[in-house]
């Protein structure tokens, strides 16, 4: 199916105890750790898109709650091969952030990684690449800490 000129990103999570850990993800392409990540198809709303590449790069076989986060960043269209089929004048596509909590969920990972790590939010935030990903992940922690999670969407 095209891409749609949009990317989601994932933030996933699990409590274990009184403690948080997050789960990055090490890219097979580029040798970077990030969260879920991954484009749009024509025809699916941000939150759609979300929960199906949480479901292939997690392995997910069972549903789970997908948060929207406010953090939203603008990603260049010229780093994306599906660029040509979107609207002329399409510069910069838009990357929505979501939060999964993971608590008590088995994953296995897609053959787009190569590796999954649970880490604390210091260590987490210090290993991501992406600036987009620090931020939702910050987002993400502070909403945990203040137990101040969104509504999850359907």
């Amino acid at each position: 199916m095209p891409r749609a000129p949009f990317q989601v990103l994932v933030v996933a999570f699990r409590r274990t105890g009184e403690q948080v850990e997050f789960a990055l993800l090490r890219r097979e392409d580029m040798d970077v750790w990030q969260a879920v990540a991954g484009g749009g198809e024509v025809g699916e709303t941000p939150q759609q898109a979300a929960a199906r590449e949480a479901s292939e790069e997690l392995g997910l076989t069972q549903a789970v709650s997908l948060y929207p986060l406010q953090t939203t960043a603008s990603i260049p269209a010229r780093f994306f091969v599906d660029r040509d089929s979107w609207p002329t004048g399409t510069y910069v596509i838009p990357e929505y952030s979501f939060a999964v909590d993971l608590t008590g969920v088995e994953i296995k990972i897609s053959e787009e990684h190569t590796a999954v790590q649970w880490l604390d939010y210091h260590t987490a935030r210090d290993v991501l690449r992406f600036d987009s990903n620090r931020t939702a992940l910050g987002e993400l922690h502070e909403r945990l800490h203040a137990n101040d999670l969104p509504q999850p969407v359907e």
